[in-house]
């Protein structure tokens, strides 16, 4: 407060020594003087209430604010500890799911290779089967051929030669 004062006074003499050609004293100065000092008074006492609950308030505002800012950090510090958790917790079960999958193609891979072996074995026993069945169907094919082979040279033979055929003839007649 002082500093205005000063300053007033000092910007005052600055004009009343700039504002005269003639050359002033310091005693045209003193009414204009007089006539500040009460006004500062009369301010001071009507203005220094107000100020002072203006910058009280301010200062108010101003802690209260700081409180808020404080208790939002906190706040802050709190949801950022509780996602650093998280991502850490998400790390592990990512790692956890990755060594279960890697589990599961490993068992899959070999039930896999197992089925594979199986089936193939089947296959090859199937197929074994099918050879000896086609192989017995053949043979007996061949048999049944080979038997009517020998029956209609057999025959032939027989109507060839008649000795053949009397023997014959009377063979079956002593049978019925």
């Amino acid at each position: 407060m002082l500093k205005l004062i000063a300053l007033i006074l000092t910007a005052t003499e600055v004009h009343a020594a700039g504002g005269a050609a003639h050359g002033g004293h310091i005693s045209e100065l003193m009414l204009p003087a007089w006539n500040f000092i009460p006004l500062v008074i009369v301010m001071i006492v009507l203005l220094r209430k107000p100020v002072s609950a203006a910058f009280t308030k301010n200062a108010e505002d101003v802690e209260a604010l700081y409180n808020v800012a404080e208790q939002k950090d906190k706040e802050a510090q709190i949801k950022l500890d509780m996602y650093e958790k998280k991502m850490n917790s998400l790390k592990a079960e990512s790692e956890k799911i990755m060594k279960e999958t890697k589990e599961q193609v490993g068992n899959f891979e070999k039930e896999s290779a197992e089925e594979t072996v199986a089936m193939i074995e089947k296959l090859n026993t199937d197929a074994d089967q099918k050879v000896n069945y086609e192989k017995n169907q053949a043979v007996k094919a061949i048999n049944a051929s080979l038997v009517d082979e020998v029956i209609a040279k057999a025959k032939s033979k027989i109507n060839e030669n008649k000795e053949y055929k009397d023997k014959v003839t009377s063979n079956l007649v002593s049978e019925i």
